[in-house]
C-alpha cells in the first residue's frame, strides 16, 4: 500500500487517543485542535491527489453531516443561550470534519486499515489507563467514586470504549489469518474486559450484547466467529471475575485484592489468551447452514428483549427518569418545530429546579431526545441522516472482511448512545465514526479523478473547516446552564452526573 492509502489509518490512531487522553474531548479546548487536524487532512489529500477517495460512494453520509451542522449553527438565531449553540456547533464541526477527512482518505479495502486502527488506538487508551488505575494510588472522585473513568473523565464512556474494542478484536480474531497478529490482537481481551467490568457500565455492556448480536446476524462465517468467541472466551472471563471478585471498583474503603495483584492476573490471562488463540485451528470461514442462522436470530431476539428491558428500567430510574422528563415537556412539548437551540437542555434543567435535588447536568443523557428537543424534528432527521447513512451498504458487503464487525461495533454505539452522553466525547464519536467509515468504505468502485473546479471547492470547505475550528480559540465559552449574561464572572460549567 502507497501512504496515502495508509494515511486513513492516522485518523483514530493520532485522534482518539489524543482526544481520550485530554478527558475524552470534552473541553472546547480539545475541539480547536482536533477539527484543524481533520481539515487539514482534508486538504492535504486534496492537494496531493485528485482520487475522490470514497467520497463520490458515500457523498449522503458527508451531505448529512454538514447539514446538520448548518442546523446547529442556525438553531443560534432561535436558541435560549446563542452562545451555547454556537459551542455546540464547534464541536459538530469536529465531526464533519472527520468525516469528511475519512471519505476523502479512503480507498479500496480502507476497512482492513481502519479496523485495526481504531482496535489499536482504544486498547493503547484504554491499557494506559487500566495501568494507572490498577497501580496506581486508588482514590475516590466525587462523581464516579472508585470506578474506572481515567483518562476519559467518565465511566460510561470507558465503558463504550471497551465494548467497542472488544467488538472489533473478536472480528479481527475471526478474520486474521496469520497467527502471530491473531494472538497480539487476543491478549487484549482479557484487559479490555476488565475495563469494561470496572467501569460498572450496564448500558455499554448492553451495547456490547447488541453488537455481538449484530456481528453473529451480519457475519456469514458464524461457525468460525463462534470457534473465536470461545477461544477466547474462556480467559476474559476469568479477568473479569478477578475483578469482580477484588471489589477495586465498589464504594468500600479496601479492596479483597490490590490492583497490582489483580494486573498481574490480566497479564497472565492475556498471556493465556494469546497462547490458547495460536495453538487453536478455526474452522475454514464458510456460508453458515439455515440452523445457525436460525439459532443466531433466536439469540438477537433474547438480546431485544433483555434491551428493552433493561433500557425501560434505565428510563425509569433516577436522574435519569427526570433527564427526559425535562427535556421532553420543558422543551419538545413547549417548542415542538425548532426546540430550544442546540447545548441548552442544560439551562432548563437549572429552571427545573431538580438540579438541587439531583445535581447538575449539561446533556439529557440520550443523543436522540435531547437533539429533538433542542433542534427539533427537522434536527432529529439529519442527526439520524448522518448517523444511518453508512450502514445503507451494510448488509449486501457483509461478506467482505471485516464490514460485519465494524457495523456491529457502529450499532453498539449507536445503542449506547440514546442511553447516555456519548455526543459529548470527541474521542468516543471518532471511534464510532471509524467503524462507520469502514462499513461506507469498503468495496469501492473505480471513480473518476476530481475535476479542478470540485477539487478548488473541496479544498476551500477543508481550509473553511479548519479556519472555523482554529478561531474556536479565541472563544472563552464553556458548556454551562445559564447564558452569558447570567453567569457569574469566571464561572465553570456544571459537573455531569453519573446515571
Amino acid at each position: 500500500m502507497t501512504g496515502v492509502q495508509r494515511a486513513v489509518a492516522a485518523v483514530p490512531l493520532v485522534l482518539v487517543p489524543a482526544l481520550g487522553v485530554v478527558q475524552g474531548g470534552f473541553s472546547p479546548d480539545a475541539w480547536v485542535w482536533a477539527g484543524a487536524l481533520a481539515a487539514w487532512a482534508c486538504a492535504v489529500a486534496l492537494v496531493v491527489t485528485a482520487d475522490a477517495g470514497a467520497l463520490r460512494c458515500a457523498w449522503s453520509w458527508a451531505l448529512a453531516a454538514g447539514a446538520l451542522l448548518l442546523w446547529t449553527i442556525l438553531s443560534a438565531l432561535w436558541s435560549a443561550d446563542a452562545a451555547q449553540s454556537v459551542l455546540e456547533a464547534r464541536r459538530t464541526l469536529l465531526y464533519a470534519a472527520v468525516v469528511l477527512a475519512l471519505l476523502l482518505l479512503a480507498r479500496r479495502n480502507a476497512q482492513r486499515l481502519l479496523v485495526p486502527a481504531t482496535h489499536i488506538a482504544i486498547s493503547v487508551l484504554l491499557l494506559y489507563g487500566l495501568v494507572r488505575y490498577l497501580l496506581g494510588a486508588r482514590h475516590s472522585d466525587e462523581f464516579e467514586g472508585y470506578l474506572l473513568h481515567q483518562p476519559l473523565g467518565y465511566a460510561n464512556a470507558v465503558g463504550i470504549l471497551a465494548a467497542l474494542g472488544l467488538l472489533l478484536a473478536l472480528g479481527l480474531v475471526a478474520c486474521t489469518e496469520s497467527s502471530a497478529r491473531r494472538a497480539a490482537v487476543a491478549a487484549t481481551v482479557p484487559p479490555l474486559t476488565l475495563a469494561l467490568l470496572l467501569s460498572q457500565s450496564t448500558a455499554s455492556m448492553l451495547a456490547l450484547g447488541v453488537g455481538l448480536a449484530v456481528v453473529a446476524l451480519l457475519t456469514p462465517a458464524t461457525v468460525r466467529l463462534l470457534a473465536a468467541l470461545a477461544a477466547i472466551g474462556p480467559a476474559a472471563a476469568i479477568a473479569a471475575a478477578i475483578g469482580a471478585y477484588s471489589r477495586l471498583a465498589d464504594n468500600v474503603p479496601e479492596p479483597r485484592v490490590s490492583g497490582a495483584a489483580v494486573a498481574a492476573a490480566t497479564v497472565g490471562c492475556a498471556a493465556l489468551t494469546a497462547v490458547t488463540i495460536g495453538r487453536v485451528h478455526l474452522p475454514v470461514a464458510r456460508t453458515a447452514g439455515r440452523r445457525a442462522r436460525l439459532v443466531v436470530l433466536a439469540a438477537l431476539v433474547v438480546v431485544a428483549l433483555g434491551g428493552a428491558i433493561a433500557v425501560a428500567r434505565s428510563g425509569a430510574a433516577e436522574p435519569r427518569a427526570s433527564y427526559y422528563h425535562v427535556a421532553w415537556r420543558d422543551e419538545v412539548l413547549v417548542h415542538p418545530l425548532l426546540g430550544t437551540g442546540a447545548g441548552t437542555f442544560a439551562l432548563y434543567w437549572a429552571r427545573s429546579g431538580k438540579a438541587l435535588e439531583l445535581g447538575g447536568a449539561l446533556d439529557a443523557h440520550s443523543l436522540y431526545l435531547e437533539t429533538l428537543a433542542e433542534l427539533g424534528p427537522l434536527g432529529l432527521v439529519l442527526l439520524a441522516a448522518m448517523l444511518l447513512a453508512p450502514l445503507h451498504r451494510a448488509l449486501a458487503l457483509r461478506r467482505v472482511p471485516h464490514v460485519a464487525t465494524a457495523a456491529g461495533a457502529y450499532v453498539a454505539f449507536l445503542v449506547h448512545a440514546g442511553l447516555d452522553w456519548d455526543w459529548e466525547m470527541p474521542a468516543v464519536v471518532v471511534a464510532a465514526l471509524c467503524c462507520a467509515a469502514a462499513v461506507a468504505t469498503a468495496e469501492l468502485r473505480p471513480c473518476r479523478p476530481l475535476g479542478r473546479a470540485a477539487r478548488a471547492t473541496l479544498l476551500a470547505v477543508g481550509l473553511t473547516l479548519g479556519a472555523c475550528a482554529i478561531a474556536g480559540a479565541g472563544s472563552h465559552i464553556v458548556p454551562a446552564a445559564a447564558p452569558e449574561t447570567e453567569r457569574a464572572p469566571r464561572s465553570g460549567a456544571l459537573s455531569q452526573t453519573r446515571a
